[in-house]
């Protein structure tokens, strides 16, 4: 996660430009995205329910979040084109636009990553007596690689953009936790540790925490300049 954080402190510089008005590019690569998660949310969630893993559920749960944060990054996006922008009010800009999505997407993550962490400790407290690993860890793989791909296909327009960032960060997110659970689906599958379902799940919670909390500072300041800086 240190190259987000690089994106972020980078940005915070004159070369950085989150007020510039969304290309065709960066909405095509929102809505690749968020086909894929859509889809790919429902295929999880059934497994899990199939499989006892909280860990897997719990990933199926943030990417069913990231459906309406990344529908919310491409109204944004759509809306803060320049063919769009000619047509709109002048009181209506791209960077609030862009900024807005991104708080919401934030906060979103924070709300998430909160019942994660809840539900890993309920989870370490009462450990489900089977777990079905190797569903998991294939499902798990399937989801690394497509929210790698997708990670991939928004990071070119995370630099200069602060809604597409958010987005970036979700699909980044992601991607992490599904080799998190991948990892702790390995380690049931070898030792029979149970319990790595539950801390896996806490860990995921964690990292969304951290991708979080820059990203919903950064986008208050943007929308309230005279608050503090967010270094």
């Amino acid at each position: 996660m240190s190259d987000h954080h690089h994106h972020s402190e980078g940005c915070h510089s004159a070369g950085c430009h989150h007020g510039v008005p969304s290309t065709p590019q960066q909405v095509r690569s929102l809505r690749i995205a968020l086909v894929f998660i859509a889809s790919f949310s429902i295929a999880e969630l059934w497994v899990s329910f199939h499989t006892n893993s909280l860990s897997l559920m719990a990933d199926a749960g943030h990417m069913a979040c990231d459906v309406g944060a990344i529908a919310l990054s491409l109204w944004a996006a759509s809306q803060s084109q320049p063919d769009v922008q000619s047509g709109r009010r002048a009181d209506i800009n791209p960077e609030r636009l862009n900024a807005i999505a991104a708080l919401v997407n934030g906060v979103l993550l924070l709300i998430v990553s909160g019942w994660l962490g809840w539900e890993a400790i309920e989870h370490l407290r009462s450990l489900p007596t089977e777990i079905l690993s190797q569903p998991v860890a294939i499902t798990a793989a399937v989801g690394l690689g497509m929210n790698g791909l997708n990670a991939y296909l928004l990071h070119s327009h995370a630099d200069d953009n602060l809604n597409m960032r958010g987005a970036f960060l979700h699909m980044v997110a992601d991607a992490s936790s599904c080799l998190g659970v991948l990892i702790g689906a390995v380690l049931i599958a070898n030792y029979q540790w149970y319990w790595a379902d539950g801390v896996v799940s806490g860990a995921i919670a964690l990292l969304i925490t951290s991708s979080a909390i820059p990203l919903i500072r950064q986008s208050w300041s943007t929308l309230n300049p005279k608050a503090l800086p967010t270094n």
